[in-house]
């Protein structure tokens, strides 16, 4: 067994086929397939079902994917260990965030990396979570911060922090700021929501059905700086994790209230490849990034939380 056949299996099982496998490891078709089959033999199990349409993974073959994005994720971690060792940390990051975690947690992160380790470049992508999930699946990210979503093959996910939603509203409603409210009771809402690829909005649905909250309109607006805008221009009001809005708190511009019922909160997850660990500077980086999301998640919970 060799580890460019483990490449290989981890390849074909996270594309389904053997064509784009070979098109992602820069192989050819028949020599990836050759080198799969002599793994099979190797091993005494099939570990693909071929067909026409693709290759399905048999049980085995699961096992030893698992297995395999371990061994591979272990020899890129010993690589990655050295360079570490080295006095300068190099290279470049591409991270992808959502807009809640770029408004309050991104720039003190990046201001003090990159006075730290200026040999490094750093590129940040703002996005939802759906789009930023697949960046990292199609190797343009390195790594995302975002709620989790749905899965992707061949991505790692670990959960990193809570968060609590909270109420916004603009501050001359005649609702005192930082007030709880039960929005159960409420009069009907003018809601601005994200769109249905943003991962917030279906358990924010989820909510408005199952406790009945009681809503007279609904605008969908991915744009968050636009949301956050017209909240505090107008009487329409929307619902918000509280990393995004918690420097709000005194600022007049818009009313915070936590949200005493039903309960919401919403979670933050890393996701990474799962066969190739984090280069040393993404890995700072992404360090640096937890630190200060735990921080921030905190404060929410301690001063936006009921």
């Amino acid at each position: 067994m060799r580890l460019r056949q483990l490449r290989f299996l981890v390849a074909v099982y996270e594309e389904g086929s053997f064509t784009t496998a070979a098109q992602r490891v820069h192989a050819t078709q028949s020599g990836i397939s050759m080198q799969i089959k002599a793994l099979e033999e190797s091993l005494q199990v099939r570990l693909f079902d071929r067909s026409p349409s693709g290759v399905m993974p048999t049980r085995a073959g699961e096992l030893a994917y698992q297995r395999a994005t371990r061994v591979l994720r272990e020899m890129g971690g010993i690589k990655s260990d050295l360079a570490m060792l080295e006095d300068r940390i190099t290279g470049s990051v591409s991270a992808g965030f959502m807009p809640t975690t770029t408004r309050t947690v991104i720039a003190p992160v990046l201001r003090n990396f990159a006075d730290r380790y200026p040999d490094v470049d750093i590129r940040m992508e703002e996005a939802y979570s759906a789009q930023l999930s697949a960046g990292v699946a199609a190797g343009r990210l390195d790594f995302a911060l975002v709620p989790p979503t749905q899965s992707y093959p061949g991505l790692k996910t670990t959960h990193l922090a809570s968060d609590v939603e909270v109420f916004v509203t603009a501050p001359n409603l005649q609702r005192e700021n930082l007030s709880p409210i039960d929005l159960t009771t409420v009069e009907p809402l003018k809601l601005v929501l994200p769109g249905p690829d943003n991962a917030r909005r279906a358990k924010i649905d989820t909510c408005i059905k199952t406790y009945n909250i009681p809503t007279k309109a609904i605008m969908e607006l991915d744009a968050m700086m636009a949301t956050l805008d017209l909240v505090a221009r107008s009487d329409w009001t929307t619902i918000l994790p509280g990393c995004l809005v918690i420097d709000d708190i005194d600022s007049g511009q818009r009313n915070l209230h936590p949200i005493a019922n039903p309960a919401m909160g919403v979670d933050y997850v890393l996701i990474e490849p799962a066969s190739t660990p984090l280069s040393p500077a993404a890995q700072l980086l992404c360090d640096e990034l937890l630190s200060e999301l735990t921080k921030v998640c905190k404060r929410c919970r301690d001063e936006l939380g009921v």
